[in-house]
């Protein structure tokens, strides 16, 4: 993919109200994604160049939003055609340096080993054939610097970080809001969150979450309480099918036989500040498997609770494979941080040229992602 012409397509419509810093916002994100590192100096070794990239991120008509927003637009654009596309959501942190703690950053990681840095929430688009599109959603934020020692139950869901799941869903749906193309979020176990299932219900939109844990939920037909998975394994198995599982730390290689479980059920939801309780109607997917573990290894189980319908088979299928791809956001993450473009080394005062670089390596982290699938 010629870098240029990916620079026009990725951020092309970036509305910096003049055409002559768009022209070297252009420019600079082609030589970004020609050859990505996490300093300036070594993206642009010659001097002019690497002034000129100074300058664009010192200008403070250069903002990281507008910036970003050209990008994820750019995103929806290369979902045309499809109905619907499978949308990894995951936070990460950015360890970067700040020892005078003017950059804008916050505590990240356990507050006593003092590492600061932002917290960033992202979502990407993947095509049904596993190719990753590029970023749709993204939010930024820096922790207090004190901690609130308030317990979790005592907060109200805009004071926690859980919020940021529900911004970046909403931001998404926006987006994608009469394009013909439903986003189809996919959440780790950090998402199984009240808020964030009640108001993907309220929306109408489709959600698989891993369960975080054995959840009540409401079966009027019995007196006691009855929760999750016990209800799941008094349920037929719908059907099975074969995992091929690689080797890695402390797994076998093997194939893995695989039993599918499904059925609909209500999920009682507290808020635990109010003990207001919540209903929530949900399609839950079990997938465990049976037969293959080898001594001493857990066997695979992945409990996914969907608000999209589950009628068959060929249904609860989908839904498991959808949140196998979960794993392209985590790859886009070591991408971003990591790999090529190593995001956390860059050296930059301002927090508004740290997001604005941070775009545009989080932009080539994700081409390099594309190309490799």
């Amino acid at each position: 993919m010629d870098a240029v012409r990916w620079s026009r397509e990725e951020f092309g419509g970036a509305q910096l109200g003049d055409a002559r810093r768009l022209e070297r916002l252009l420019a600079v994100a082609a030589q970004v994604a020609e050859s990505p590192a996490g300093t300036v100096s070594a993206v642009f070794p010659v001097a002019a160049q690497r002034q000129g990239a100074y300058r664009l991120l010192s200008n403070e008509q250069v903002d990281a939003k507008l910036v970003a927003g050209a990008s994820h637009a750019a995103c929806v654009v290369r979902c045309t055609g499809e109905d619907f596309v499978f949308v990894p959501e995951d936070g990460s942190s950015l360890n970067i340096t700040d020892t005078t703690h003017m950059r804008g950053t916050g505590p990240i990681g356990a507050r006593k080993m003092g590492a600061r840095g932002f917290q960033v929430m992202n979502a990407i688009a993947v095509r049904k054939d596993g190719v990753p599109l590029g970023i749709c959603g993204q939010a930024w934020w820096s922790r207090e610097e004190k901690a609130d020692r308030r317990s979790s139950k005592s907060k109200r869901t805009e004071e926690k970080e859980t919020k940021h799941w529900g911004e970046v869903m909403a931001e998404v749906r926006e987006r994608f809001s009469g394009t013909g193309t439903t986003p189809w979020f996919q959440l780790d176990r950090g998402g199984d969150a009240w808020p964030v299932l009640i108001a993907a219900q309220n929306a109408g939109q489709w959600v698989p979450v891993r369960s975080s844990s054995d959840r009540r939920i409401v079966d009027r037909s019995t007196s006691k309480r009855t929760y999750l998975r016990e209800a799941m394994a008094a349920m037929a198995v719908l059907g099975s099918y074969d995992l091929p599982v690689t080797g890695g730390h402390g797994r076998a290689p093997r194939l893995a036989n695989m039993e599918v479980r499904t059925r609909p059920v209500v999920l009682l939801m507290t808020d635990e500040r109010t003990s207001q309780g919540h209903e929530c109607l949900v399609w839950c997917v079990w997938t465990v498997e049976v037969g293959t573990v080898p001594a001493g290894e857990k066997p695979l189980d992945w409990l996914l609770l969907t608000t999209r319908p589950v009628r068959n088979l060929a249904d609860a299928k989908l839904t498991i494979f959808g949140y196998s791809l979960r794993w392209r956001v985590e790859e886009f993450h070591k991408a971003w941080k990591s790999g090529a473009c190593d995001v956390e080394d860059l050296q930059l005062h301002s927090e508004a040229a740290i997001r604005t670089w941070a775009t545009l390596l989080a932009a080539a982290a994700m081409r390099l992602l594309r190309m490799t699938y």
